[in-house]
């Protein structure tokens, strides 16, 4: 190889490496290969189950225990535990892991009482799906009881996750969900001729302990040890406990959000809804695999420069960072928008699924493209917020987006019809990163009592 051609490597290897965080890559190929398997899941389920009863109580029975651990674990995690564990590190490892330990016992107590009660109540939770006959019904009850094993155990492995983001160890991390996902296809393809749609269920807890064994394995080359702690009156886990609840209190704003834009479709003319739904799995994947991944990657460093009280650092780093999400993303915009027509048209296109619903989704696709940027730009600067140990702004910003989302929604939908909708989500995105820089501002020019000072 010529010098000139070592040369040329070394210099993009070096652009490279200033564009795209450490373990970006890694975290981005791997929530790749999570949709892959997505989409392998569901063609499995299509071709064993069809659209029918079983399918359909197997979706209901997932949706209450999952939303359970959504808001008593998961939202509440994935803010606070990183700044704090890496903080307490800074002083004293061994407080650090303590603290990681105790909230981990929380965290698999709570969704233990929580799995235990919608056990109990299963019946009576079947019940209220009055659209099932009673066989459909019996099988819920069954699925949903299932289903609550899954969550302890995701309870579990969210905690861990979050030690393992900490400490780095990215491929852990993004090779739980996978796992998880393989699990549910392992168990309806060796299984479901015998045992049905229980089979699935059945695949999903083991998923759900290949999620946390893979996770468990990450953490053995860690200084981190499993095992129970109640370290709960100490100032660490006392602010935990505060930074946790503006997170679990803002969390429903995307489901808000979502049933709003379904109200909106539905009076829409028949199709809309679908169209709708079709074209937001688009938009979201250059958020999946940049925005989400970008920002985790630097989320540990953000928070060892706060600790270290390096502003230098942390304004660097972040800045980086919403550069290249900025750019890559607007590049995915700009494509998803170009081809929109084409994207519809092979993926979507055929059968019943005819010309007037192609031009309709295709619609909607480019214009949802509008969003990307915005949408993934909100990610690097919520990471940001909560490596300063604050979660209460962040809150703030998504509910003035839901704000601005109903407003400029109900303003253009008589006028524009099913466009308004991806349209009014991206002014609510970019309303909300507004806000997110503005708080993330004030934040660096905080004094050092706690917080980063705006010196170097």
């Amino acid at each position: 190889m010529s010098p000139r051609t070592v040369d040329a490597i070394v210099t993009l290897r070096a652009l490279v490496d200033r564009a795209v965080p450490r373990g970006a890559l890694v975290l981005s190929v791997l929530s790749f290969g999570y949709l892959a398997m997505g989409i392998v899941r569901n063609r499995v389920f299509a071709n064993t189950f069809g659209a029918g009863a079983e399918l359909d109580a197997y979706y209901a029975a997932f949706r209450l225990p999952e939303i359970a651990l959504d808001v008593l674990v998961a939202a509440g995690l994935t803010a606070p535990f990183v700044p704090i564990y890496t903080s307490l590190r800074r002083g004293d490892e061994g407080a650090a892991n303590q603290f990681g330990r105790t909230v981990l016992t929380g965290a698999v107590g709570v969704m233990t009482a929580a799995s235990i009660a919608i056990f109990l109540l299963a019946p009576w939770i079947g019940d209220r799906f009055e659209g099932f006959d009673g066989p459909t019904r019996g099988l819920y009850v069954d699925l949903l009881r299932i289903n609550c094993l899954a969550q302890i155990l995701f309870a579990a492995s969210f905690a861990l996750g979050e030690v393992l983001v900490a400490n780095r160890r990215f491929v852990w991390y993004a090779l739980a969900p996978i796992l998880y996902t393989g699990g549910i296809v392992v168990g309806t393809v060796a299984f479901a001729d015998r045992f049905g749609i229980a089979a699935t269920a059945w695949g999903a807890v083991g998923g759900a302990a290949a999620h946390l064994g893979v996770r468990v394995a990450g953490t053995l080359r860690t200084s981190f040890r499993i095992g129970p702690a109640r370290a709960v009156r100490t100032p660490a886990f006392s602010e935990f406990v505060l930074l946790m609840l503006p997170r679990m209190a803002s969390h429903p704003v995307e489901l808000l959000m979502l049933t709003w834009f379904t109200v909106l479709a539905t009076g829409l003319g028949a199709g809309s809804v679908t169209s709708f739904n079709f074209a937001s799995d688009y938009q979201v994947v250059p958020i999946l695999l940049i925005g989400a991944p970008f920002s985790l990657a630097v989320f540990p460093t953000l928070s060892a420069a706060f600790a270290d009280g390096d502003a230098l650092t942390f304004r660097t780093i972040l800045a980086r960072n919403l550069v290249s999400v900025a750019l890559l993303t607007t590049a995915a915009a700009v494509a998803l928008f170009v081809l929109s027509g084409v994207v519809v048209e092979v993926l979507l296109g055929g059968g019943r699924f005819g010309p007037e619903d192609v031009n309709r989704t295709t619609g909607v696709v480019a214009a949802f493209a509008l969003s990307i940027p915005f949408d993934a730009l909100a990610y690097p600067l919520s990471r940001g917020l909560y490596a300063t140990h604050d979660t209460l702004r962040q809150a703030v910003s998504s509910f003035v987006a839901l704000g601005v989302v109903v407003a400029v929604s109900s303003l253009l939908v008589g006028p524009l019809g099913i466009i308004a909708i991806p349209l009014a989500y991206a002014a609510g995105m970019a309303a909300k990163d507004v806000l997110l820089a503005i708080f993330l501002l004030g934040r660096l020019r905080a004094p050092r009592t706690g917080r980063l000072s705006s010196e170097g």
